[in-house]
């Protein structure tokens, strides 16, 4: 009986031993998971699937504001006339109501001018809205050359799409479909002043000379560009 009862002990701590051991197993299994989910949410939160989804929609966005804007430029609208407003932002005072001659043949989001709806971009690739500048050239675009941000002429600044803070896979994936390479890295970068009809120096698009669209890396973000019209 006593020889039992003491068999009956071990066999008990062995299975206390062993749920223990069960549990510290499965705990360090689950930190291991979580810990790797959480790195991977750092690289890219999106899947090669949606990557490709992604730059896709981005390319294909720049591209139909690029023909929608030289589709209203064939109407006889400046550029100083272009509105890209909508939801109230980038408000051209040249271009904004019945007032003004050209109106609303003049805006780009507009069915009698650009024909083109504004979208926003998933909140899953950036949290940016679709920024419009005049501010920024890129040499070897139009007429800029080396010195087109600070030489006082507004002639030769582009006027620009950009979509600021995309996750880099994106990124990446858009310079692999126009046949970029390695992402560009430009310490100007673009403009933040919006584009309300007014050309300006401000910024210079360093390394991506030549390039009529993009994805390059600044202060450790990640933004493309189109350009919309080349001066």
């Amino acid at each position: 009986m006593i020889k039992s009862m003491k068999k009956n002990h071990s066999k008990q701590r062995g299975n206390v031993f062993f749920f223990v051991m069960l549990g510290v197993a499965l705990f360090a299994t689950l930190a291991y998971v979580v810990s790797r989910g959480m790195r991977s949410d750092t690289t890219s939160r999106l899947s090669a699937r949606q990557v490709e989804l992604a730059a896709t929609d981005i390319l294909s966005f720049g591209q139909k504001i690029e023909h929608r804007v030289a589709k209203i430029r064939r109407k006889g609208i400046s550029e100083s006339d272009i509105s890209f407003e909508h939801d109230g932002d980038f408000v051209n005072a040249a271009c904004d109501t019945g007032a003004d001659p050209k109106f609303p043949n003049c805006q780009v989001f507009n069915a009698s001018g650009g024909g083109f709806t504004y979208k926003s971009p998933e909140q899953d690739v950036t949290a940016n809205e679709w920024h419009f500048t005049g501010e920024t050239c890129i040499i070897g675009i139009g007429t800029g050359v080396a010195g087109c941000d600070s030489d006082t002429d507004s002639s030769n600044e582009e006027l620009l799409a950009v979509l600021a803070a995309i996750d880099q896979p994106v990124c990446e994936e858009i310079n692999d479909r126009l046949g970029i390479g390695a992402t560009p890295a430009s310490a100007g970068g673009h403009a933040a002043t919006k584009y309300t009809g007014s050309f300006g120096d401000d910024t210079v698009l360093d390394g991506l000379n030549n390039l009529n669209a993009g994805c390059f890396s600044n202060g450790g973000n990640f933004h493309f560009f189109q350009v919309l019209i080349a001066r």
